[in-house]
């Protein structure tokens, strides 16, 4: 699951910005379990050499949707320093979809992240609800 924006900005006035969680750079299995309007899909399982995209996590796990023809808008979501929560609605000629996610570093080896997708067009609906969890295997294999 590649990529989930910006700095934290909370409250009024000089709110503090959180620190950003960090994971380690190398092999990453990640392990996708969903559901589609209640019915649940197969498990999806990948493996991922990450190195650059850990840089900024924020962009990794927020990316901007690519080949949709939509206007789409992101929030950052109240967050703490192993947190990062976003929403974001999208709007195009055809559909709209509101996404939901949040990202739980729960250390530079491993997180868990929810995410909900909800996508409406004149003729069907579709929520997606999906958990994921990523684990950190070693180096990358074979780069």
């Amino acid at each position: 699951m590649g990529g989930w924006v910006a700095a934290v900005a909370i409250g009024c006035g000089s709110a503090p910005v959180l620190a950003q969680p960090a994971l380690d750079e190398g092999n990453w299995e990640i392990r996708t379990n969903a559901t589609t309007n209640g019915k649940a899909e197969p498990p999806q399982d990948q493996e991922e050499c990450l190195r650059d995209e850990l840089k900024d996590l924020s962009a990794y796990f927020a990316p901007a949707l690519e080949g949709v023809q939509a206007k789409c808008t992101r929030t950052r979501q109240p967050s703490s320093e192993s947190v990062i929560a976003y929403k974001m609605k999208c709007t195009g000629s055809k559909f709209t979809m509101d996404v939901e996610s949040s990202i739980k570093v729960e250390g530079p080896k491993r997180f868990t992240a929810t995410l909900k997708l909800d996508t409406k067009t004149p003729k069907e609906r579709a929520v997606v609800v999906a958990s994921i969890e990523g684990r950190h295997t070693g180096p990358c294999k074979g780069k």
